[in-house]
């Protein structure tokens, strides 16, 4: 027991001991910041500075914190990047040779990094599309805590790329179906395709006058308001894209409840009150997993649970709201 409290000592201190080596490392070059110019072989100084907040400074942060905690090495390159940039900040503009040689030297990490990440992306979801049992949504949620290790980042990281493979990269692809469980669609019976569709041609057109209208005031308003149409477009594919090959799952012991790329419950048996048709008074706590419209049927839980919604979001709910295809099938499973 004295060694394992000592070890979380440890763990819970070596952060602490990086913070201050930092606290540190930046105060003497802000003071010295100001007095290279007065004093005698100043480039040597402003160059050992640059080595100490471009190169100690992240090699501190991977031996007292991503070693220690067992972290993938590649949550070094954000710190050594935003080393360069403070470092840029901090050193007069004439004493900054050593620090564009460092820029030089970390340009090739900055592109492994980007590459790394790219490589696991795309190796995630083409596992995803040979195995029917991996949720591509999921899998991208779990490569995205080996890099950030934060629940809203990874869902806002996930999200986001999810959007560009659904309309993009999932046109062969089957829904996911493991072994073991049962499927339900979601998507016939709401004409969720007819409304999508409808929707995309209404924005279209919407866009289009828009555009024109605002680049008279302003071209660069116009080209915004356009960019973030065109994403609300894709995002609109996408949801439908999830939305067919992500039905929900009914095994022996869970459900799981999922929306396109709006919201997923992993919901044991065991916590559902009542299943129905009548729509509750929850209040806040309720969710429907439609795109637009009521639902026709609703789960009531005997306590809240946590939905996971896009970009991170989530939400503790009593109720849920759905619109199952086979209705009859859904009816007969008991809570």
């Amino acid at each position: 027991m004295a060694i394992r409290t000592q070890t979380i000592a440890t763990h819970s201190l070596t952060p602490l001991l990086f913070l201050g080596l930092v606290a540190v490392v930046y105060a003497v070059a802000l003071i010295l910041a100001g007095r290279l110019a007065q004093m005698n072989g100043s480039q040597a100084l402003a160059a050992g500075m640059a080595v100490d907040l471009v190169v100690i400074v992240p090699l501190a942060f991977y031996f007292l914190v991503v070693r220690r905690r067992g972290w993938h090495a590649v949550r070094v390159a954000p710190v050594v990047i935003l080393s360069l940039v403070l470092a840029a900040q901090i050193l007069p503009a004439d004493h900054q040779q050593t620090l564009r040689i460092l820029e030089y030297l970390v340009a090739p990490l900055e592109i492994g990094v980007l590459g790394w990440i790219i490589w696991r992306t795309a190796t995630t979801l083409r596992k995803a599309d040979r195995d029917h049992s991996a949720d591509p949504l999921n899998q991208l949620r779990k490569v995205a805590l080996e890099l950030v290790n934060h629940e809203r980042l990874a869902g806002l990281f996930a999200s986001e790329i999810g959007v560009f493979y659904y309309v993009f990269g999932s046109w062969r692809s089957r829904p996911h179906a493991p072994a073991g469980w049962s499927t339900f669609s979601c998507h016939q019976r709401s004409g969720q395709a007819g409304l999508v569709f409808g929707l995309l041609f209404l924005t279209l057109a919407e866009v289009l006058a828009v555009h024109f209208l605002l680049a008279r005031w302003s071209l660069l308003a116009a080209w915004i308001f356009t960019s973030i149409s065109a994403y609300g477009a894709l995002w609109l594919v996408a949801d439908f894209r999830a939305t067919v090959l992500r039905p929900t799952l009914v095994g022996p012991r869970n459900i799981v409840l999922r929306a396109g790329l709006r919201w997923t419950v992993d919901l044991p048996r065991v916590q559902i009150e009542s299943m129905g048709r009548t729509e509750p008074q929850a209040g806040q706590q309720k969710i429907n997993l439609g795109l637009m419209g009521g639902a026709s049927h609703w789960l009531i839980l005997k306590e809240p649970i946590l939905a996971h919604g896009p970009y991170g979001i989530s939400k503790q709910v009593l109720a849920i709201g759905l619109s199952p295809d086979n209705v009859r099938q859904w009816e007969e499973l008991q809570p």
